[in-house]
């Protein structure tokens, strides 16, 4: 009997100091914007894309971050509380793979912060469909919708990974658009075709001049030209105002060292 205690205790321990991803918190709520069945779900979702794809996914919220920066902010939880899981599903890995959303409430801002694999998975493309998908939630202060879209966009941009070795890019964000253009353009090709046969059809000769009706002594051209002796071109200078309400693409260093990607902007 104590044999088989020992045994157990140790089965516990193991399984405990393994797998420290089951010890961490992955939605951190420190805005108070979700109730409490809304952060079950959350964290349900989370554990089950984690455990697929080995990649960690955190939200956290904030009202403020003080004199820091969202992306700052972002990167310095993601390291110093230990987030991000190797190929194996250990916290604190080697590679460190994940992602994490902030939401910050009090000045409406958010950022994604990318680790490890992460940096390449969320390409530019796949930050701009991540961005479009939950700044629509976002603006209508859905936040829970909001969260439920970054995880399923991000079990999406992981999927694509994960079975083909491809990231999210051009062609899968504009995969509809694509589909119809090609569609289009095989109508139009189509509808040419259709017209070449029809012209080829046609029996009776066109007349390339047209000398053939034209009553003779009917028609008379009196000749006028204009002749422009200058001109005048008048030039201003155009300061054109660019700016974008978001940011991303590319790598940084966090103040840990360790490189982040992601992107975030205003909503």
């Amino acid at each position: 009997m104590k044999t088989k205690l020992i045994k157990l205790c140790l089965t516990v321990m193991i399984v405990f100091f393994a797998s420290p991803v089951f010890a961490l918190e992955r939605v951190i709520d420190n805005a108070n914007i979700l109730s409490s069945q809304e952060k079950e779900n959350l964290k349900a979702l989370i554990s089950s894309i984690s455990s697929m794809y080995n990649f960690d996914l955190v939200i956290v919220t904030e009202t403020f971050v003080n004199a820091s920066s969202p992306m700052k902010y972002a990167d310095d939880f993601f390291d110093d509380n230990g987030y991000g899981l190797d190929n194996n599903g250990n916290s604190m890995g080697q590679d460190r793979d994940g992602c994490l959303f902030l939401l910050v409430t009090g000045s409406r801002d958010y950022w994604f912060s990318t680790s490890g694999s992460g940096i390449k998975i969320y390409t530019p493309y796949a930050l701009d469909k991540l961005k479009s998908d939950v700044v629509r939630f976002l603006k209508k202060d859905n936040y829970y919708k909001a969260f439920q879209v970054f995880l399923l966009d991000s079990k999406e941009f992981l999927n694509l990974n994960a079975r083909w070795g491809r990231s999210y890019n051009f062609f899968c964000r504009w995969n509809y658009i694509l589909v119809l253009a090609a569609w289009l353009l095989s109508m139009l090709i189509g509808f040419i075709v259709v017209q070449v046969w029809k012209k080829k059809m046609n029996t009776a000769l066109p007349q390339t001049q047209a000398a053939a009706y034209v009553v003779p002594g009917s028609l008379v051209f009196n000749v006028q030209k204009e002749t422009f002796l200058y001109y005048v071109v008048h030039k201003s200078r155009n300061d054109a105002d660019d700016s974008s309400g978001g940011s991303g693409g590319g790598s940084h260093t966090s103040s840990s060292g360790r490189s982040h990607g992601g992107g975030g902007g205003h909503y």
